[in-house]
């Protein structure tokens, strides 16, 4: 009887696995792509995109990695792509990419063959880097000091920035507070818009409005317009360098004297530099002669080196330097001012 009911078990146990597997149906088969590079190697993974000339494919076995088209000889993927192509050609599907051609395999079964590499291609659901994005930073520090001298400080920094493949707008705001034996030495806050479109390559034209209050030397509102021309001498998404020239109007209001205005060139220069490990270092320097007297004039400077502090680089680490030379500053105050930081900053999108 008991060899009876194992039998039994037995056929039982093996008609629901039968049932299962006819229900379920065979296991599918993980998808992955493959690249493979000139020296014949092979990495299979996810494709995540493509942009700048690079690759970059996700892979069990080492994270993400980022390689050169120009040393791709062929790399497939299983699931669709949105790509764009030079001359503003979009198209999604799946993509066979060689060094003589790229096919596109559309969902509609229609297929796409460019003789071109595509500029840029991401995933379904992922962000266009094509189109305009908002990214955001907030920076704070605080410093004191008791002893011989006391003296506590305070300042920070907010920026919002719509980036796009055309044009990029920044808006900001930074603020700066100081106290030195119970006297104040420092109490200012500037806020500003700057707008710049390209429209070559590495030519660009711009607009910016700046407004600032500055306690300590006197000024209760400094407005600054201009707009005139950029030109990019280098322009990689890991270094840049550009020039600006064109033409500015300044008016002041201080206290206890009627408001002045001066016309003027607004001339600057802005260098950026970014490392392996995601480290950069900038440094912006914008000079302002009046068309009128070239002895009246500003420079204002900054240099900063930041560091990451997590992987994702939402929270960083700035050291820097800003300096602030005017050349005819207000009765018995100083030609330039010199501010040095350590800021923590927080960026999102």
């Amino acid at each position: 009887l008991s060899l009876q009911r194992s039998s039994l078990m037995k056929k039982c146990l093996l008609c629901l696995i039968i049932s299962g597997l006819v229900f379920l149906g065979p296991p599918a088969c993980a998808k992955a792509d493959v690249v493979e590079l000139e020296n014949g190697s092979k990495i299979v993974g996810q494709v995540l995109k493509i942009g700048n000339g690079q690759l970059v494919v996700k892979t069990d076995f080492a994270g993400s990695i980022t390689i050169d088209l120009a040393r791709i000889v062929l790399f497939r993927t299983e699931a669709p792509m949105h790509l764009h192509f030079p001359g503003g050609y979009r198209v999604s599907g799946k993509i066979t990419y060689t060094k003589e051609q790229t096919r596109i395999d559309q969902t509609g079964g229609d297929s796409f063959i460019s003789a071109a590499p595509p500029e840029h291609a991401w995933p379904e659901g992922a962000r266009d880097p094509m189109g305009r994005h908002w990214s955001y930073e907030a920076g704070f520090d605080v410093a004191g000091k008791t002893g011989n001298a006391e003296r506590v400080s305070a300042g920070g920094r907010v920026s919002a920035k719509l980036q796009g493949p055309d044009d990029r707008l920044l808006l900001y705001m930074r603020y700066a507070y100081a106290k030195d034996d119970s006297v104040e030495s420092d109490n200012s806050i500037v806020g500003g818009i700057d707008f710049e479109s390209y429209f070559r390559e590495k030519h660009s034209w711009y607009a910016r409005l700046e407004l600032e209050y500055d306690r300590i030397r006197k000024i209760d509102l400094r407005t600054t317009a201009a707009t005139g021309y950029g030109y990019f001498f280098l322009k990689k998404p890991h270094h840049s360098l550009r020039g600006r020239a064109g033409l500015m109007i300044r008016r002041e209001e201080r206290r206890d004297q009627p408001a002045a205005s001066t016309l003027g060139l607004d001339l600057g220069i802005s260098h950026g530099y970014r490392f392996d490990n995601a480290w950069t270092i900038s440094t912006d320097v914008t000079y302002t002669p009046s068309v009128e007297d070239y002895r009246n004039y500003r420079i204002w400077h900054e240099s900063l080196f930041e560091i990451p502090l997590v992987a994702s680089e939402m929270w960083k680490l700035q050291l820097g330097v800003t300096n602030d030379y005017i050349s005819r500053p207000a009765d018995h105050k100083d030609y330039l001012d010199t501010t040095y930081f350590g800021r923590l900053v927080f960026s999102w999108q």
